[in-house]
């Protein structure tokens, strides 16, 4: 699997292809940004404080232009600039899929990464809904962009990742097992993100089957959906009742639990080997420990994620 919104090299030091859609109009920039010219140089075409007004970017696009560049150092205040719009840079198809899925798993690596640091607030829950209904409009609207979508993860060494990881596929998964609706889709990417609030504090606990309670409790003081709850709850309960915390079996499990619990597994798996084993060979390897433990059903879907 290959990260979002990999940076790319110039003489002078890393720099960043992105969307021109949804840059203009949010009042002065923050840093600078480029033109790549033919002769693939960067000149500047806006200095920080300058503004972008929309009738530009028009232009350009009529121009035949596609993409700003910017400092591989301004990744982050680009990411938290484009999260205010970004349904409008998904929704513009003058942008390769590609291109708008690296700008998607940056905002979401982001409001992860700032969600999970800390306590979860209602703040990161409400920038973690709007992402994922933009997200799941996009892998409905258009062929390919789940592919796109998965391109962009990669072996986890975070919570963080691990949480953005397990949203995406699972809104690939719920979208064949559980429902295609869009409500379905957001709400299964909700459900992986916040999967594992529960560990946030205690990330080197090593075994700790208490996180599951406690992520259950967290998200339904602050009102998540069932769902949610549900999903950080039983996401380690298996089909086969050999799970916890309750060890519950089969159809007693949620299955938006079920979906986030086969993704979180083979994502544990997948990012142990930390990249000496592809997507193929953690299937195979997690079908041979944990066989039974999955509704037969959603582990073939699953596999069928990655064809």
């Amino acid at each position: 699997m290959a990260a979002g919104l990999a940076a790319e090299t110039t003489p002078s030091q890393a720099q960043l292809a992105v969307p021109l859609c949804g840059i203009s109009g949010r009042g002065a920039l923050t840093f600078p940004v480029y033109l790549r010219t033919a002769s693939d140089t960067l000149v500047l075409y806006r200095d920080a404080s300058a503004h972008i007004a929309e009738d530009q970017v028009e232009r350009l696009y009529q121009e035949g232009v596609r993409e700003f560049w910017i400092r591989g150092a301004d990744r982050s205040a680009y990411l938290h600039r484009i999260e205010r719009s970004l349904s409008e840079v998904l929704a513009d198809r003058r942008a390769p899929i590609e291109r708008r899925a690296g700008v998607l798993h940056g905002v979401a690596l982001t409001i992860a990464e700032e969600s999970l640091q800390g306590r979860l607030d209602r703040e990161g829950i409400g920038r973690a809904q709007r992402m994922l209904v933009s997200a799941s409009s996009l892998v409905l609207r258009e062929q390919g962009a789940f592919a796109a979508m998965r391109s962009m993860l990669t072996a986890s060494d975070s919570l963080a990742q691990h949480s953005v990881t397990t949203a995406f596929l699972s809104m690939g998964l719920a979208r064949t097992v559980v429902s295609s609706d869009a409500a379905t889709v957001s709400m299964a990417g909700l459900a992986g993100l916040f999967h594992d609030v529960g560990r946030v504090g205690y990330e080197q606990a090593g075994h700790d089957p208490d996180h599951a309670q406690r992520g259950f409790a967290l998200l339904k003081q602050f009102g998540l959906p069932p769902e949610v709850c549900a999903a950080a709850l039983s996401h380690h309960e298996r089909h086969d009742g050999s799970g916890y915390p309750q060890t519950l079996r089969g159809a007693a499990i949620h299955p938006i639990a079920r979906v986030v619990g086969i993704v979180d597994a083979f994502d544990e798996v997948y990012s142990e080997q930390k990249g000496r084993s592809g997507v193929f060979e953690t299937l195979r390897a997690l079908a041979e420990m944990w066989r039974g433990c999955f509704e037969p059903t959603a582990a073939m879907q699953f596999v069928k994620l990655f064809r």
